[in-house]
């Protein structure tokens, strides 16, 4: 694949279903947290979000509850990931005129 991000993006979102449905394995975690530390840039939120889930999966793994709602918010973070910002207002003359 010629984009990394891609690579991140579907492991992160593997991890997440995984999650949701109480079939994650500690080994896709460490994956995906590797991928996204070697591939994403420091800042990005997408790798922040990785890492604070691989993070509490350590503390939360056997609470099938608690990984769901981590897996939910894994999810929320990839899909804020994937929208394009939006643009300034002051560029928008079909509603500003």
């Amino acid at each position: 694949m010629s984009d990394p991000a891609v690579v991140v993006r579907i492991a992160v979102f593997a991890a997440a279903m995984q999650a949701r449905c109480g079939e994650l394995e500690e080994f896709a975690v460490d994956d995906m947290r590797c991928k996204a530390e070697e591939l994403l840039a420091p800042g990005d939120d997408l790798r922040s979000a990785v890492i604070l889930f691989a993070t509490q999966y350590q503390a939360l793994h056997r609470d099938a509850y608690a990984l769901r709602l981590l897996g939910e918010n894994l999810q929320a973070a990839l899909d804020v990931s994937l929208r394009p910002d939006a643009p300034a207002r002051r560029f928008r003359r079909d509603i500003d005129g």
